[in-house]
């Protein structure tokens, strides 16, 4: 308690480089820790909006299905419903096909991937099918069988509007080339130009008929209530399709890469970010501690002379950093609740500065609530301290090179 009581006296005999250093490193450690927590509220918000556009948290293929998108690789929708019953821990399974398609007009044609949906429950959770991305008409009913639901980019392409007729050209699932004719009854806009330009709803069971197999899905995306739950899900559906033949479950990590692998490389820049402040905090402590230590030669001199050997004065410098280091990190932690709860109760909107995000096809709103991950507070806080400890070793070595009789010549 003696040397801690000495180092805190010595830490403010010199008010303005204490609170210089205290800046740097509260600073610091309240940037990297409340830009983690901003982090990781975008990306949950891309995972859980890409999993409502895309494959769902877990989806259900044909296990050559999501490397090769072929549409002869289908499984049947009755196989694959059993496994999912009595589950509670299942918000959502939604039944798909996806067919690539030449969609003609009476003026034009281009090519499509047509999406059978069952429209009413991708409506509760889809965002590409809510009110507020409609621009014309309606989304269909779910008992619509002949009506289609398409990109706005498509709709000026192929010059029609609600109410146009649509023929749709493809390969069924035998082989022979069908053909099927819907009407617009709604068009959408998503903001990203590959998908309004090239992306049909329709009723999965008129698709399903068109494809010469009414039972037949690509994908049975499955939504969970929690994130949490995926380990344990995945592991037991993957146990259970192991007996099956067809059918193979996947996590959304592995039918979304290009989404995972953008949270990753954005997470490891983050990362190199963290290591690069932490070094500069880390040169600047060593400079600060090592002009104190300069100035209190005299006085190192003096106590060496007095018979206080060098262990004890090494362990006073370094309760002097740790010191430093534990207050600057409450502080830090102390502004970095303030600013996460800022955040996370009302959020942080870059759309003003950004628009919307678009990432691997998919467009994500630019409003962000941070998350509270009090793992990664602490763990930074606990490495901005040792940081500091460290740093004090090279002035502590000099300090400790002191002769005390040249030492007590110097005024």
């Amino acid at each position: 308690m003696l040397w801690l009581n000495l180092a805190w006296r010595n830490l403010w005999r010199n008010r303005t480089r204490t609170l210089v250093l205290l800046l740097v490193i509260s600073g610091s450690l309240t940037f990297v820790a409340w830009m983690q927590n901003i982090a990781c509220g975008s990306y949950n918000k891309m995972i859980e909006e890409s999993v409502r556009m895309g494959s769902g948290h877990l989806s259900l293929h044909h296990p050559d299905y999501p490397a090769e998108r072929l549409s002869e690789l289908h499984f049947s929708q009755a196989q694959a419903a059993p496994l999912l019953a009595d589950n509670a821990k299942i918000a959502a399974a939604l039944p798909r096909l996806y067919v690539s398609a030449l969609a003609r007009s009476s003026r034009d044609n281009r090519a499509v991937m047509i999406l059978g949906v069952d429209f009413a429950l991708e409506k509760q959770v889809n965002p590409l099918l809510q009110d507020a991305k409609t621009v014309a008409g309606q989304l269909p009913a779910a008992d619509a069988k002949n009506l289609a639901y398409i990109g706005s980019k498509l709709a000026s392409d192929l010059r029609i509007d609600v109410g146009n007729k649509l023929v749709v050209m493809f390969q069924d699932l035998s082989g022979e080339i069908n053909s099927k004719l819907y009407r617009v009854g709604g068009v959408f806009k998503s903001g990203v130009s590959q998908l309004d330009g090239s992306t049909i709803f329709v009723n999965r069971l008129s698709l399903a008929e068109g494809l010469g197999n009414s039972d037949a899905l690509h994908e049975l995306a499955i939504l969970l209530h929690t994130r949490d739950d995926l380990p344990e899900q995945l592991a037991r559906l993957k146990a259970a399709c192991a007996g099956l033949s067809g059918l193979a479950a996947f996590s959304w990590e592995e039918t979304s890469k290009q989404i995972a692998d953008a949270i990753k490389m954005d997470s490891a820049q983050f990362r190199f970010m963290i290591v690069l402040l932490y070094i500069m905090v880390t040169i600047g402590t060593i400079n600060l501690l090592l002009m104190s230590i300069m100035e209190r030669t005299r006085e190192f001199g003096l106590l060496r002379a007095m018979g206080l050997d060098r262990r004890r004065i090494g362990w006073l410098i370094t309760c002097e950093a740790m010191l430093l280091g534990i207050l600057g990190s409450l502080i830090g932690l102390l502004f970095t609740i303030l600013l996460s709860f800022y955040s996370w109760h009302y959020g942080l909107d870059f759309s003003a500065m950004f628009g919307e995000a678009e990432v691997a096809g998919m467009l994500f709103d630019m409003r962000i609530n941070s998350t509270w991950e009090w793992k990664w507070m602490f763990g930074l806080a606990a490495g901005m301290v040792l940081v500091v400890v460290l740093a004090s070793i090279y002035p502590m070595r000099k300090a400790l090179r002191i002769a005390p009789a040249e030492a007590m010549r110097r005024h």
